[in-house]
């Protein structure tokens, strides 16, 4: 683990912000919900489509994922969590990586090796 391992995770935490702030926007304007908290509503839960769009949905908890295949784009987050935690931000980046959103030349190292991307995600989370 370096200094700049720990400054590209830093890197990736407002893109999960916004990627958060487009998810509950997302949700929504597409289901015509008056909050995006509604998407845990009984009658929405589950995993479909996001209509008109390649993204999908799926509810779990108090959260929701939307992704546009199991390990490309998009995030998952918790409703009652405004900040990452180190599993899901450690997701997100590889995630981001996947559908061309990080550079793969950059975040290389760690997507290569979970325990080092547990370690500097962990680090970066206590440093910001």
């Amino acid at each position: 683990m370096n200094k700049s391992h720990i400054e590209l995770v830093l890197h990736a935490i407002p893109l999960w912000h916004a990627q958060m702030a487009w998810a509950k926007e997302l949700l929504v304007r597409t289901f015509n919900l008056e909050r995006a908290e509604d998407i845990l509503n009984k009658e929405n839960r589950g995993i479909r489509q996001v209509p008109n769009t390649s993204w999908f949905i799926r509810t779990h908890g108090i959260g929701v994922d939307i992704f546009k295949t199991p390990k490309v784009g998009g995030i998952d987050f918790d409703f009652d969590k405004p900040h990452p935690d180190a599993w899901r931000l450690a997701i997100f980046i590889e995630r981001q990586v996947n559908d061309g959103q990080l550079k793969y030349e950059l975040y290389r190292e760690l997507i290569d090796d979970e325990e080092l991307m547990k370690k500097v995600v962990s680090e970066a989370l206590n440093a910001s």
